[in-house]
């Protein structure tokens, strides 16, 4: 008689229609209350950024004022940075092809920025307050639909009642104090900066960067799934 090694496997808990069904509710409740309390949530985060903005230097009321046009000096130091970047990323070995991506569709945003400021740059609509007031909404609105997100994809898992309920609140918390900090990053880079990095900061480190970050934790939650262990073996 043989016997052959056993062999281990593991699945997803067995799912129940009521998993699902308060997994939902609690999601669409945490969501629901960050709409009622928004107001009072972006009232606290223009708190946060009058806060620092002393000690990062910033002349600030409650938002930043108007930044002054990029100089030519900068137009030309930003586009000679962004042209060496962009062939410096195709010479990257093979495994860092993600990161070549991501550098070179950044080079591409800076590079239209500085190619538009070149040609018309009377013509750029937004002014630094309406920049930083629009990623602050957008933040709120962004936080408002996370608990929904999460319940949509996660809880309706079989999962402990203390993880179903700890788990966004752990995520929304967090994305309650970045998402001011990630306002004042940018206010930092304006006032010290120029406009002229506004549109990479909008399109790249703003509301997609925030999408970036909720896949990462929503992995990271995604593995905290129980599981069940299953042992086969043969003779």
């Amino acid at each position: 008689m043989m016997l052959t090694p056993a062999h281990t496997t593991s699945r997803l808990a067995p799912w129940h229609w009521r998993d699902g069904f308060w997994g939902l509710l609690i999601g669409a409740a945490c969501s629901l209350s960050l709409f009622v309390l928004q107001p009072l949530l972006l009232q606290a985060w223009h708190a946060v950024v009058s806060l620092w903005s002393q000690p990062l230097g910033l002349a600030l009321t409650p938002l930043p004022q108007d930044a002054p046009p990029p100089s030519q000096t900068l137009m030309l130091s930003t586009s000679t940075v962004v042209a060496l970047l962009y062939v410096l990323a195709g010479y990257w070995h093979e495994r860092y092809r993600p990161l070549r991506v991501v550098v070179r569709a950044l080079c591409l945003v800076q590079g239209s920025a500085c190619l538009f400021f070149a040609w018309v740059p009377a013509r750029f609509p937004y002014a630094v307050h309406q920049h930083l007031s629009g990623l602050l909404q957008m933040g709120a609105d962004f936080l408002m639909t996370v608990p929904l997100m999460l319940a949509l994809g996660w809880g309706v898992l079989h999962l402990p009642w203390r993880l179903k309920l700890l788990g966004p609140l752990l995520v929304v918390a967090y994305f309650m104090v970045w998402l001011p900090h990630q306002v004042l990053l940018h206010a930092w880079v304006l006032h010290h900066g120029s406009v002229l990095f506004m549109p990479v900061l909008l399109l790249c480190l703003g509301p997609l960067l925030n999408g970036w970050i909720f896949v990462a934790l929503y992995a990271w939650l995604a593995s905290l799934t129980p599981r069940t262990v299953n042992r086969t073996g043969a003779l």
